[in-house]
């Protein structure tokens, strides 16, 4: 009987080690959350240990890759890991329990998201800027620090796959995606929102060594992109029911721990499944193979078709090229003439071209017949003011020598129109230089007024210094030729009190001369300057034009019964046309 009884006590021994229940793997990502949330992870595995005791819950951590292919391989119950995760592996049957939550982040629909940050000297300062640039992130499978931001340019437009020149996978540690940029291994990094906030206390050099790229508003932390679920905690359908009810009570019920942190329900996962949606990932990776193999199986008798054709085509177009081929040979002799009559064709356009030159030489003849009277003139005034001094032993050392330097001035500004014809007539081109549209304005001012064949008023206004392209001594007698017509419209109408205003400004990417008087007439801009006077407002305004539209610009006469106006424009260089935009 003590046989028998033993006996039957070691067989329901046996019977309930067969009968025990196995115990519940649940993994934990080693890619914890932001520091902050990592305090909700020792009391939530504590809950559950007391929940289900320490022999029927087995915890392990893994890295992301690890624990994506144990979920795969069917191994883990119930894990805890990003929000992103849990969507992948919705096509494994993955179903998220629960999502975390807290008094910075209430909305566990709406928590987390990517940040692109660069080095604060950078010029990049929005997602456009990024592209074609380096980028370091943290994992490929980086939900909160990688895929988010991938998504996002997607939203932008942009293709992800080739958007930057170059992508650097650092680590699942995000402080080596901060030291690639600040280095300068990287141009952008891209980081889950709040690392920085979590990561670097206010007073870290940290801050002053970077800044955040298409920062969107947000009442939590820096972020670029938009807000997604937070952390998760997930089952997989190795789980019954009823465990899977139990952790969902025994999470819910749990306390919060410092900042409000503990756990809710997430009941908005559409954003995440569009993002996977996009980016082809997860229960979405069939996409990329999708269309190809419809394709095949819906088309192949037509892609059959096609390709007879094909052949069909291309054995026609040999045919067809043997036979173009003879009638090339016939037409070798007809091309050979037809580049000889090129050949004369390019003599005659050279001769065209010197002809223009002549047309320009006479250009330049007028300027010197009308321009040269001006510093002759003033030469002469100078020198009889002077002669007049020194009959009365009233002219001194000083004023000798002021006299001979203005004399000097005017005589190298003869000196340069001459050369200009002299360049013009030896088919040279024009001396073009960078130089400062002010000084070029101020200079012919001056030798206007050393002239003295104005007695009325002249105020300038240079609002700014510009730099500008071309012939300085054109721009001079352009101005010159203004004032003077300016002069003599005035003293034409007998004005009392002759007024003239110089303006130099910028506007729409050129430089602007304005030359106003407070004369007046009857006639129209067309009128003036379409007149074959070879003095005045005839020939003179004609040359104007010419030279502004040579350098590129435009001449304009604006006339009323009050005064007149004359623009004169020429593109800015460079540097101050970058400016100016």
């Amino acid at each position: 009987m003590m046989r028998a009884f033993s006996l039957s006590i070691l067989l329901l021994v046996f019977q309930f080690s067969l009968c025990a229940k196995e115990p519940v793997i649940f993994a934990v990502s080693l890619d914890a959350p932001q520091d902050k949330n990592a305090q909700i992870i020792e009391p939530t595995l504590n809950t559950l240990r007391n929940k289900f005791g320490d022999n029927n819950l087995k915890v392990v951590r893994l890295p992301l890759p690890e624990l994506e292919k144990q979920l795969e391989a069917g191994k883990i119950d119930i894990f805890l890991s990003t929000s992103g995760l849990s969507r992948r592996m919705a096509q494994k049957g993955s179903k998220e329990l629960v999502t975390m939550t807290s008094d910075r982040l209430p909305n566990p629909n709406e928590a987390y998201g990517t940040l692109f940050i660069t080095r604060n000297d950078s010029s990049i300062n929005t997602i456009a800027d990024m592209k074609n640039k380096r980028l370091a992130a943290n994992l490929k499978g980086g939900f909160y620090g990688y895929q988010i931001g991938m998504g996002e340019l997607a939203k932008n437009g942009y293709n992800p796959s080739d958007f930057f020149s170059r992508i650097d996978f650092v680590g699942r540690d995000l402080r080596k995606v901060v030291e690639s940029v600040i280095k300068g291994n990287a141009d952008v990094g891209s980081v889950s929102s709040c690392f920085l906030e979590d990561t670097y206390p206010p007073e870290s050099p940290i801050w002053k060594e970077i800044k955040p790229i298409g920062l969107k508003k947000s009442d939590g932390c820096w972020v670029s992109t938009s807000l997604y679920p937070n952390w998760s905690v997930s089952t997989m359908p190795t789980t019954a029911a009823s465990v899977a009810k139990d952790v969902t009570v025994a999470l819910l019920g749990m306390p919060a721990a410092e900042g409000g942190i503990g756990w809710s329900v997430c009941t908005d996962s559409q954003k995440t499944d569009e993002l996977f949606k996009t980016l082809q990932l997860g229960p979405f990776s069939f996409l990329k193979d999708w269309f190809t193999q419809e394709f095949k199986n819906r088309y192949a008798i037509w892609i059959f078709f096609g390709l007879t054709l094909l052949s069909f085509f291309a054995a026609t177009s040999v045919i067809l090229g043997k036979l173009v081929r003879r009638r090339t040979r016939s037409l070798y002799q007809s091309l050979e003439a037809q580049r000889e009559l090129q050949k004369k064709a390019r003599a005659a356009s050279e001769k065209v071209y010197a002809l223009e030159k002549l047309g320009i030489v006479n250009q330049i003849s007028s300027i010197v017949v009308h321009e040269l009277r001006q510093p002759f003139t003033t030469i002469k005034a100078f020198i009889f003011g002077a002669k007049r001094k020194a009959e009365k032993n009233t002219l001194t050392n000083e004023e000798m020598a002021e006299v001979l330097s203005k004399i000097q001035r005017q005589s190298d500004r003869a000196e340069a129109i001459v050369d200009s014809v002299r360049n013009y007539a030896k088919q040279r081109n024009r001396q073009i230089q960078f130089f400062s549209f002010v000084d070029a304005v101020d200079s012919a001012v001056r030798n206007f007024i050393d002239c003295g064949i104005f007695n009325g008023k002249i105020e300038t206004r240079y609002d700014c210094d510009l730099q500008v392209c071309g012939s300085p001594l054109e721009v001079e007698l352009v101005v010159g030729n203004l004032l003077k017509n300016a002069s003599d419209s005035l003293k034409s109408i007998h004005r009392k009190k002759p007024f003239i205003t110089v303006r130099v400004f910028k506007a729409n990417g050129y430089a602007y001369v304005e030359v106003s008087d407070n004369g007046g007439g009857t006639k129209t801009s067309e009128e003036i300057l379409k007149s074959e006077k070879s003095d005045g407002l005839g020939l003179g305004l004609v040359i104007v034009k010419s030279i502004a539209e040579a350098h590129g610009g435009k001449f304009a006469l604006q006339l009323n019964t009050s005064g007149a106006k004359a623009i004169f424009t020429i593109p800015l260089s460079g540097e101050d046309n970058e400016a100016e935009n």
